[in-house]
């Protein structure tokens, strides 16, 4: 895996010495976590550190964690996960934890970036992500990055003790560049 540099973010892969305390007080964090499907268990320092393992130990799999250009600080993940290299298409999920970077338009720059990757250095031709239907943040986010919703899954998840849809988002790479 390769470095990933953006005006403002360095993505490198994520490593255990990167899985720290602060980093599972975000996937605990309602806020953080609202979202993400790791709300559906507590997080430990041990469980933070199997996951990156198990990322790293997948071929499917390319974890990066996000850092801020300016002071290496960690604030968040980024997945190209589930490659299929027989149709070269991959699922994108990631997370900002740190709520002071919130707002200022990191998930964007870091979603065309990731994807650029996935297109040029993976070899992808297709790239898909979901979120809940109201995340309506992502899926500007989503939108705004090249990204178009190409499904509705009705009644898909529980959140916030009632059933909601997710929407369905894909790129193609003779689109997006």
């Amino acid at each position: 895996m390769s470095l990933i540099e953006t005006e403002r973010l360095i993505l490198r892969p994520l490593d255990i010495s990167d899985a720290s305390q602060e980093y599972v007080d975000w996937l605990n964090d309602p806020d953080v976590n609202q979202y993400l499907e790791t709300r559906h268990s507590v997080q430990t320092l041990e469980s933070c550190i199997d996951f990156i393992k198990s990322c790293n130990n997948d071929p499917t799999t390319y974890l990066f964690g996000i850092f801020l250009k300016e002071s290496n600080k960690h604030i968040g993940n980024v997945k190209i996960g589930a490659i299929n290299t027989i149709y070269k298409r991959g699922q994108l999920s990631l997370f900002i934890g740190d709520k002071e970077c919130w707002g200022k338009g990191y998930s964007r720059e870091l979603v065309k970036s990731i994807t650029n990757y996935a297109f040029e250095h993976l070899g992808l031709s297709r790239m898909e992500a979901g979120c809940y239907e109201d995340n309506i943040g992502s899926l500007k986010v989503f939108l705004k990055s090249g990204y178009n919703v190409e499904g509705f899954f009705r009644d898909h998840v529980i959140h916030d003790d009632k059933y909601q849809g997710c929407f369905w988002l894909g790129a193609l790479k003779d689109e997006f560049l």
